[in-house]
């Protein structure tokens, strides 16, 4: 699956200094999100990423209780405090922008 038109490299500053990242740029299928973002389900078994649920309440949860929504771009539960205009870090580029590459698997 070829999904370079959903995605750019874009240079952002979010506080360290101006760095180069990959942004998606157009909303990603669950399946090219799992392409795109191979560490998914982040060996977490109730929570879809590492912004959603963790083992005291899973993704299901927190979209009930109001306390996450989906990712605009990869519809992934995150937790509200982790959006930012209602898009994930790893799809606006914060991940990257950090030190986490997340289209590398975890070993």
């Amino acid at each position: 699956m070829n999904l370079t038109d959903k995605i750019e490299q874009r240079t952002v500053d979010f506080g360290k200094g101006n760095r180069t990242v990959t942004v998606v740029i157009a909303p990603l299928t669950k399946k090219e999100a799992r392409e795109m973002f191979p560490y998914r389900p982040y060996h977490r078994k109730y929570a879809e990423s590492k912004f959603g649920g963790n083992t005291r309440t899973d993704d299901s949860a927190l979209l009930l209780s109001e306390d996450a929504r989906r990712c605009v771009m990869c519809t992934a539960p995150t937790r509200k405090e982790y959006l930012e205009e209602n898009v994930c870090p790893d799809c606006n580029g914060r991940s990257e922008y950090n030190g986490v590459n997340p289209r590398e698997a975890v070993k």
